[in-house]
């Protein structure tokens, strides 16, 4: 039976390894807004296989419906987790710091339809356990509304250069992605789209929208 001290020794340990995870955390989130904004004039030459699609698809998938675990976990006192706590802390913390890192090529996919509508049907099938028909229909209806946004100059490769110009087209995107999250929600019934995180905060993140999405849970603060 270990040791008062032992025990000590080993909360003292489990917390310095979480000091770490969470310091890589947030170099992660401010590699990720550097990687948006380095990779913003090249997302209309963005080249992805359909096997990466698919498996950036499931990665999303799975982390984005256990954020609110790692939340209530990480807001905890390190003290009161128990080990097998702090291990699911960290390998959850390391799953979202890998899924920041691929943000600027998710968004990317919004210049690709084919891409666009394979990623989401592999984020909401992991996400959500939908069926291959289910799958299908979320497959198509994303190719649709990423043509629509293409030709309505909403996509990730339109963005205007002149800042004036910007506001209005980030308004026009908020109101397609609010009706892009409203579309799926009809198409899927409302426990499975809640199941799969489908709202225009989601929307809004997969786009490395960060201002919008900080308080809605996507972006973690220390």
């Amino acid at each position: 039976m270990p040791s008062d001290g032992d025990a000590s020794a080993e909360v003292r340990e489990l917390q310095q390894r979480l000091a770490v995870e969470q310091q890589a955390r947030k170099r992660a989130e401010a590699e990720a807004d550097v990687l948006r904004r380095a990779s913003e004039p090249l997302r209309k030459e963005v080249v992805v296989s359909y096997g990466k699609v698919e498996d950036i698809g499931r990665q999303a998938g799975f982390i984005f419906p256990l954020l609110s675990e790692m939340r209530s976990l990480a807001a905890r006192d390190p003290a009161t987790l128990s080990p097998a706590e702090k291990s699911r802390l960290l390998d959850l913390q390391r799953r979202y710091a890998d899924m920041l890192g691929v943000l600027p090529e998710i968004a990317g996919f919004q210049n690709n339809p084919e891409e666009y509508g394979n990623f989401f049907r592999h984020m909401t099938q992991q996400a959500a356990d939908l069926s291959n028909a289910q799958a299908d229909q979320v497959d198509l209806f994303m190719q649709q509304r990423a043509r629509e946004m293409i030709r309505s100059g909403l996509n990730a490769g339109s963005k205007p250069a002149d800042q004036a110009q910007q506001d209005t087209w980030e308004e026009q995107r908020d109101q397609f992605n609010e009706q892009t999250a409203d579309g799926l929600r009809q198409l899927l019934s409302p426990a499975l789209a809640d199941k799969a995180g489908i709202d225009p905060q989601l929307m809004e993140f997969l786009e490395t929208d960060f201002d919008k999405t900080s308080q809605s849970g996507f972006i973690l603060k220390p």
